[in-house]
């Protein structure tokens, strides 16, 4: 990790997220994610730094293999177990991804 802070994108998330990709039947190719206000003081939610967030986190070199390696050895002593991260999924982003690049 680099001095002060995160800088895998992959271990931004919640723990327990790590394990969601066993919860989507066989065969999902797609999936999509929200916000929603829970009420309480505020009925409604700003979503404000859109802007931030994409060139922080998805510009340039995104996901490395030494990324994903650390994500996996990280949540295995986090979790205590192997097998929760899904290391197939991150590597075929970063086969995609290199695909893509190859024909830029």
């Amino acid at each position: 990790m680099g001095e002060g802070g995160v800088d895998n994108v992959i271990l931004l998330a919640d723990s327990y997220k790590v394990s969601h990709h066993r919860q989507y039947p066989p065969g999902t190719t797609s999936v999509y994610s929200y916000f929603e206000s829970r009420g309480g003081r505020f009925p409604y939610t700003v979503f404000f730094g859109l802007q931030y967030i994409l060139k922080r986190w998805l510009q340039g070199p995104v996901v490395t293999k030494e990324n994903i390696e650390e994500a996996k050895e990280l949540f295995a002593a986090h979790i205590h177990t192997n097998g929760v991260f899904n290391e197939d999924g991150w590597n075929y982003i970063l086969e995609v991804v290199a695909q893509f690049q190859g024909m830029c």
